[in-house]
């Protein structure tokens, strides 16, 4: 009997931690790695990315370094990029991205146009390419200008199996697996700071509030940080928050997200209360926050219609199941027989 139990125990161990492996070992399942080969006007503190001193006007090739770690050729897809703020901090590399929750301030000087790199290159199985990249700096008087290159696999995707309650379908979702190289150019140049908090406004289907903020220097913008609180037309506080320190792209602007933190949501005129930290120096800002009945309206309507929320299908395979369901019916079924 001893010896059932020992099998039993092998399937639950197997049941309930042999998926998660999987997952795991697919994480780390990358076709292909980009290491930076490093030119002399690159500062030395800085790994993964290029981080460069450069003039304006100047005209540099870099190299990137790519290696197929499949056993298989592959053709690898290789682009420009503009440097882009994530709505909710950071900086990433993107072709275009056509959203309010994050642009380019028109007027910036933004160098995907500056970068140029070949489109594609093909790998031989477990073999490297060095790939050169030309850049050409513009006659500017900002101080730091940011680009990328983006890098892919052709055809490897990342699936992710997905079901949705409504008429049964079953759908996957391919994502593509892209590499972004960072191009970071310093010119000898320094520029004051200047950040600004914009309008609010409130994305009603999800009751999300939205705060404008504009990095209108043509450098990183570093550390930027702080509380927030949202107040009813009687002055009285609803909820608060904050934000940790996060950087900006050279001229961009985003639609600082947060989530309404309140009971209720009802239309009305609110305030919203930003006391911010910029690189040493403290600000406090009020705008004026206006929740219309359309947004009410537009909440409501999608919380009804919300069935349920597409998953990631990485739950238990149904083969495990199945397999279980005997092992278990084999052993009740010997145990009675030692019964009688």
């Amino acid at each position: 009997m001893k010896h059932y139990f020992t099998l039993l125990y092998l399937f639950l161990f197997v049941l309930f931690y042999s998926n998660t492996v999987f997952v795991k070992a697919q994480d780390v399942d990358m076709p292909i790695t980009v290491e930076p080969i490093y030119p002399e006007n690159h500062n030395s503190s800085t790994i993964g990315y290029f981080n460069l001193n450069v003039n304006p006007g100047d005209q540099q090739t870099i190299e990137i370094k790519i290696t197929n770690n499949k056993n298989e050729e592959i053709n690898v897809s290789l682009a420009s990029a503009y440097a882009y703020t994530n709505a909710t901090g950071g900086i990433m590399y993107k072709d275009v991205i056509d959203s309010l929750d994050t642009e380019l301030i028109e007027n910036g000087i933004h160098i995907k146009e500056n970068i140029t790199v070949q489109d594609t290159v093909t790998l031989p199985p477990q073999g490297s390419e060095t790939v050169p990249i030309e850049i050409t700096v513009p006659e500017a008087d900002g101080e730091t200008l940011l680009g990328g290159v983006l890098i892919a696999a052709q055809g490897d995707t990342m699936q992710q199996k997905q079901e949705v309650e409504e008429g049964t379908a079953n759908f996957t979702i391919n994502t593509e697996m892209v590499i972004a190289m960072a191009v970071q150019l310093n010119l000898p140049n320094t520029v004051d700071t200047d950040f600004q908090i914009g309008d609010a406004g409130i994305y009603g289907e999800n009751a999300q509030v939205y705060i404008e903020m504009e990095n209108h220097a043509q450098k990183i913008q570093e550390d930027i940080s702080g509380t927030y609180s949202v107040h009813n037309d009687k002055g009285e506080e609803l909820f608060n928050g904050g934000f940790e320190p996060f950087k900006m792209a050279p001229m961009s602007k985003i639609r600082f997200p947060i989530q309404w933190g309140y009971e209720m949501l009802e239309d009305g005129n609110y305030t919203i209360r930003i006391n911010g930290h910029v690189q040493g120096n403290d600000f406090t800002e009020v705008r004026e926050l206006q929740i219309r009945k359309e947004d009410v309206d537009d909440f409501v309507e999608q919380q009804q219609t919300e069935v349920t929320v597409a998953k990631e299908d990485n739950g238990i395979p149904t083969w495990i199941w199945i397999a279980g369901v005997v092992l278990i019916g084999i052993i009740m079924f010997l145990l009675g027989r030692r019964r009688r």
